[in-house]
């Protein structure tokens, strides 16, 4: 296993229509993709005509229109807290979901769940849409309650902001994008076989079926093309606070890479197993690992196995479980594998790894950078 980190502490992008970038509390901006790891101190914003949603638990979500920019400043249990820093957003907070507090420049709002609110901040004025729940809205002067269907504009400053009712404007394309969430929520809520931790997250049913295995019981199996093996189509990512994480391509990735561990079956092919029934399973980075080709004392190529469930350590990369199935190791030039190209990812076998192969994770891009021989290995 790559690494583990409490599931509460890693949001991510569930949901990216258009283009959207990812400004690290560590430093730096990436352009986002979806399934990619938010965590507490990052920025996350869309450009204009784009629409995004970030998962900031399995049931709470923060949706946010073109043009729209938030901080994620708490991803701790019950203390989720966003702040929004401009345009609009919309709040979803399932039945079982802690509620979070939204900072604006203005006022601090409160939602309480179950329900779905809007959040608008253009120039100097600040708009609150409760479209079902009730949301409270705190300011130096006390506390006021939004219900369904009201519309509240502040204006004004922190100390003093004025608060006045105004008419809730017409449903827009950002409406419907928050209404075809809104049900693809629901239909995860029913998925089989899914902790309660896990539920609300993705509609697995929808992108697989599900079988039963005498060996371990519940199982999925994604409905990919012939010769599709799990961590073939996606990408390592380095974030600090994380270790190198597994960034899947497949929509459905995020609960398959991250949670559970992957088997193969000579008559089914590859599916995923579950975790075992928890309210709050563990999180893991990537349930693989790493190995490397050492050629006089350089890495030349990073290579990983996807880990069988319950799989323990073992000294030899050829005596993991899923190292001999088809498409269970792959493997990459160190170059690309640092530089985040992962288009040239090969699919390699027990028997072609050459007597230089370690079994150690790659180190930190700036490790990597700053050795002597980052040119050639």
């Amino acid at each position: 296993m790559v690494g583990v980190a409490a599931v509460a502490l890693v949001a991510h992008v569930s949901v990216l229509q258009g283009r959207a970038l990812i400004e690290r509390a560590s430093g730096g901006t990436i352009v986002a993709t979806r399934n990619d790891p938010v965590l507490a101190g990052d920025t996350f914003s869309t450009t204009q005509g784009s629409q995004a949603e970030i998962a900031l638990g399995p049931s709470l979500a923060v949706r946010l229109d073109g043009s729209s920019a938030v901080q994620i400043v708490s991803l701790a249990p019950h203390h989720r807290d966003i702040r929004l820093l401009g345009g609009t957003i919309t709040v979803s907070a399932q039945a079982d979901a802690d509620s979070p507090r939204i900072d604006t420049p203005s006022v601090v709002l409160a939602p309480d769940a179950p329900g779905l609110f809007d959040v608008s901040r253009i120039g100097g004025e600040t708009n609150v849409l409760a479209h079902r729940g009730t949301i409270r809205i705190v300011t130096p002067n006390g506390m006021q309650v939004l219900a369904p269907g009201e519309l509240v504009s502040v204006e004004g400053s922190a100390s003093a902001p004025e608060l006045s009712y105004a008419t809730a404007p017409p449903n827009d394309a950002f409406y419907a994008f928050n209404e075809t969430r809104e049900a693809a929520i629901v239909a995860a809520a029913n998925t089989p076989h899914l902790p309660p931790g896990l539920q609300r997250t993705t509609d697995l049913s929808a992108y697989g079926s599900w079988i039963e295995l005498a060996r371990y019981g519940a199982a999925w199996k994604p409905q990919e093309p012939r010769g599709w093996a799990p961590y073939m189509q996606g990408r390592w990512l380095w974030r600090g606070a994380l270790g190198w994480t597994w960034i899947p391509r497949e929509p459905w990735g995020w609960i398959p890479y991250h949670y559970g561990a992957w088997t193969y079956d000579a008559g089914h092919g590859w599916l995923w197993i579950p975790p075992a029934s928890s309210s709050l399973p563990a999180w893991s980075n990537a349930n693989a690992v790493f190995f490397s080709e050492i050629v006089r004392g350089r890495t030349r190529s990073v290579g990983w196995i996807a880990l069988a469930p319950g799989e323990p350590f073992h000294s030899i990369a050829s005596e993991y479980q899923n190292a001999g199935a088809p498409g269970g190791m792959h493997a990459i030039d160190v170059h690309h594998f640092y530089s985040g190209d992962f288009s040239g990812v090969l699919t390699v076998s027990p028997a072609s790894l050459p007597g230089g192969t370690r079994l150690r994770a790659p180190p930190p891009p700036r490790l990597y950078q700053s050795a002597p021989s980052a040119r050639m290995m």
